[in-house]
């Protein structure tokens, strides 16, 4: 016995021969009711980085080492921004041996590749780094102390300006918009080396409760080529975000007013980086 969708009609085939069982009015139903299963599958769903894009090469995240650290097998999020998945995701509880970097010119972009982002998941995309050790990104989790920086993303280099909400909509959702790619400028004046780049999304539409935010961070290993002399550092992850910071504790639906205003989680972006 079988469903079959034919000529406005929903048709039941079953011995001796098909008949007609329900009318348009069920079909548009049914047509509903796909678009509802489709609609909360989207909204379940949640990204991860499978690749990235530099100087028009495609980068993938693993291949076979990782430059992308992983992130949940379900696509979570973090809820506990002092712990110290908060980080790398869970991308430093098990490093893989021999982790590679892939290399960036100071100034250049590094276009981000999300898999998937639902709209509606309100909030800003926040981007920080941290310069590796002299041993390198290989087995540096760069939890503790304070050797991450905030760094400026789409604003021309004269604005220090963070990519929040612009032109009545939040990055996140601009992100959602943009085949699910984002640029993060690698800036011009940082010492060459290798670094992290935490690149993050911040869901603030459930974060009018306490514990309502939802993080998803990404720690990307980078060798940064033809920089400066600025060595920035000064956050900490665990260490620069608490659960009641305006950033974090946060109702996205008070209009427009009160989105311009917001001012997300971090600190300022590090000054002089351009």
């Amino acid at each position: 016995m079988t469903l079959q969708v034919n000529n406005n009609w929903l048709v039941l085939f079953a011995a001796p021969g098909p008949f007609k069982i329900f009318s348009e009015m069920y079909t548009s139903l049914l047509s509903g009711l796909v678009v509802i299963v489709s609609l909360a599958a989207q909204v379940a769903a949640h990204g991860y980085v499978p690749k990235l894009y530099i100087n028009g090469q495609t980068i993938l995240g693993w291949d076979p080492l990782r430059v992308v650290r992983p992130t949940k097998p379900d696509s979570g999020f973090i809820s506990d921004p002092t712990s110290k998945d908060i980080t790398c995701s869970i991308g430093n509880s098990k490093l893989p041996p021999g982790p590679i970097t892939a290399t960036v010119a100071a100034g250049s972009n590094v276009t981000v590749q999300w898999n998937t982002w639902p709209i509606g998941h309100y909030g800003p995309v926040l981007n920080y780094m941290a310069k590796c050790p002299s041993s390198g990104c290989s087995t540096w989790k760069a939890d503790t102390g304070s050797p991450w920086f905030k760094t400026l993303t789409h604003s021309p280099p004269t604005q220090i300006q963070q990519d929040v909400y612009k032109n009545s909509e939040w990055a996140s959702d601009t992100l959602a918009k943009s085949g699910f790619k984002y640029d993060v400028k690698i800036p011009k004046k940082i010492a060459s080396g290798d670094y992290l780049l935490r690149h993050e999304n911040l869901a603030l539409h459930g974060a009018s409760n306490l514990g309502g935010a939802q993080f998803y961070p990404v720690c990307i290993q980078l060798t940064v080529t033809n920089g400066g002399s600025l060595n920035p550092s000064g956050l900490g992850f665990p260490g620069s975000y608490t659960a009641t910071d305006p950033g974090i504790l946060f109702n996205p639906y008070q209009g427009e007013a009160a989105n311009k205003a917001y001012v997300p989680p971090g600190g300022a972006v590090y000054a002089g980086l351009n």
